[in-house]
């Protein structure tokens, strides 16, 4: 690494840090417009956390401040599962340990009896938190509610037929499906009781966690308490308020306020404050997100030309950005710390004279001698780089600094524009570049990810946003369909980072940091490798 080009990155970071105030917050909300349906649900659930409070005085109680708390607790709308299991609320069939490999949870066994067929035995003893047995049938229709609301679901899992016999779930699928038992672990799968009434599902889903929904406040506060029926031991609080503080630097100021006690997904620019001091806990961990700058290659955006993202893709200094923000330097879309993450496939490097190189050979010159080159045929070369308006974290925008400063290095013109609704954006192709510090193990399993971002294929292909499309890449991904051997499937998705980074896909910029940041009163608080599992029965305070 050059010292001169960490030196100059560092320094576009600290301006922006010092124009946003690494505690004052540079953005405003991520949370999802509040449902019709649980709106009315508000002054209701302000009684609860009211009566919550004032049992809180009696018992073990902490608050804690999620960056995100949907418009309702549903496992099977949208991503709202992923909140309640992050709550200690909902529980799937099986969970991912810390090195993401599939663990029981309410299945203690499992068997793949044949390419079309799962069979699944129910923990013996579990009770859902209203007193009723957690049985196969239970489970089943759960399941099968999932499916009949959620799209991802049902692709998830392509389910033919289903068999409930005691604490037998038997589970055939269309075709074979080698990623079920790890797309099992996805929080749309909480198992709830469902004869319960849906305003019970969407305000205070009955589950089977270490803790209950006693209060909620549709994108702003839920309220917890033990669970008196849990399967696997004691809660370790009696209550727990969570309230969504959506921007990174307003959750930092929150805890050393006081204000709250435990928290998560604190930007790396300002974890430092918390590390060495008594007075806190700091657990970080290298995770399976990647913090992602993707290229539009639709026929309307220059990055349309593979030669020029290549040429981006080797100006880009990932070494000097892990520095600036925390992690590591990207090697493909997969995350290092996964166990499908694969350092030694061939990756780009930083190496400003090959970017030039390549800019020179595709005809890319710098015509008016600006210091910006132009297009082949003469016409401005500019590249549009979009930032939510309330992206929340100042990492985000560091990066986007200074990727603009490494581009402008190598004669590239990049713009960086924050804009209102950037999901709009994305769905019409309106952009060059955006960033996203997304998640390449989401299941613990690589198939999934790569069928969803970098496919058309099916419902889970609707999020390949960037119009990238290459056959090898559908055809690694059926193969993974029909692969069972988990040491095969890796091999399957080392040989598609391969393909991705040959097409320059998209910058795979750092492996992020998780940190997960308490008041020392708080012990046991530890930031878990998945994504789903932030409050946990362990959890306790003096």
């Amino acid at each position: 690494m050059k010292k001169g080009k960490l030196s100059k990155i560092a320094a576009i970071a600290m301006a922006f840090t010092m124009a946003c105030g690494i505690l004052s917050g540079c953005g405003g909300s991520q949370s999802a417009k509040t449902a019709d349906s649980v709106a009315n649900q508000t002054t209701e659930s302000a009684e609860g956390q009211t009566k919550e409070t004032q049992e809180a005085e009696d018992g073990k109680h902490i608050n804690v401040a999620f960056f995100w708390i949907t418009s309702d607790l549903d496992p099977a709308n949208n991503y709202n599962g992923w909140v309640l299991s992050r709550l200690g609320v909902g529980e799937s069939l099986v969970k991912l340990n810390d090195e993401l490999k599939v663990e029981a949870c309410l299945a203690d066994s499992w068997e793949n009896v044949d390419e079309t067929t799962w069979k699944f035995h129910i923990r013996e003893g579990v009770m859902f938190s209203n007193g009723k047995a957690v049985d196969a049938e239970a489970v089943k229709a759960s399941i099968e509610r999932a499916i009949s609301m959620n799209d991802r679901a049902a692709e998830y899992l392509k389910v033919d037929s289903m068999e409930a016999d005691g604490q037998d779930l038997t589970i055939k699928t269309t075709e074979a499906n080698a990623a079920l038992l790890n797309n099992l672990v996805e929080p749309v799968f909480n198992i709830i009781d469902t004869t319960e009434s849906e305003e019970t599902i969407q305000t205070a889903p009955v589950c089977t966690g270490p803790y209950v929904v006693s209060g909620f406040t549709p994108e702003q506060t839920v309220t917890l308490a033990a669970n008196p029926t849990y399967w696997d031991g004691t809660a370790g609080l009696d209550s727990i308020t969570v309230t969504q503080i959506a921007d990174a630097d307003a959750r930092a100021m929150a805890i050393q306020s006081g204000e709250i006690d435990l928290t998560n997904t604190i930007d790396n620019t300002s974890v430092t404050l918390f590390t060495d001091n008594e007075a806190y806990n700091v657990s970080s961990i290298i995770s399976p997100r990647v913090n992602v700058a993707y290229m539009n290659q639709a026929e309307t955006s220059p990055l349309h030309d593979l030669e020029l993202r290549k040429a981006v893709s080797y100006a880009v200094n990932r070494d000097a950005y892990a520095d600036l923000i925390g992690g590591s330097a990207a090697h493909s879309a997969y995350s290092d710390s996964t166990p499908f993450g694969n350092d030694t496939i061939t990756a780009y490097t930083y190496d400003e004279a090959k970017a030039a190189e390549i800019l020179d050979n595709a005809g890319y010159k710098d015509v008016n001698n600006d210091g910006y080159r132009e297009m082949p045929d003469g016409s401005e070369l500019v590249l549009n780089y979009l930032q939510a308006a309330d992206h929340g974290s100042a990492d985000s925008a560091i990066l986007a600094t200074a990727v603009q400063s490494d581009l402008k290095n190598v004669g590239i013109h990049m713009e960086i524009l924050s804009v209102e609704n950037l999901s709009d954006y994305q769905t019409q192709g309106n952009f060059d570049l955006y960033t996203a510090n997304d998640n390449s193990a989401p299941t613990g399993d690589p198939q999934i990810w790569l069928e969803t971002m970098y496919t058309g294929l099916g419902t889970s292909g609707k999020k390949n946003l960037t119009g990238f499309q290459d056959d090898k890449i559908d055809e690694i991904v059926r193969k993974m369909s029909e692969t069972f051997k988990t040491e095969d499937r890796y091999a399957l998705a080392a040989e598609a980072s391969q393909v991705l980074n040959d097409d320059a896909a998209n910058l795979f910029l750092t492996n992020s940091y998780l940190n997960m940041v308490s008041a020392a009163k708080v012990k046991n608080a530890n930031q878990p490798v998945a994504d789903y599992y932030f409050i946990t029965k362990d959890i306790t305070v003096e």
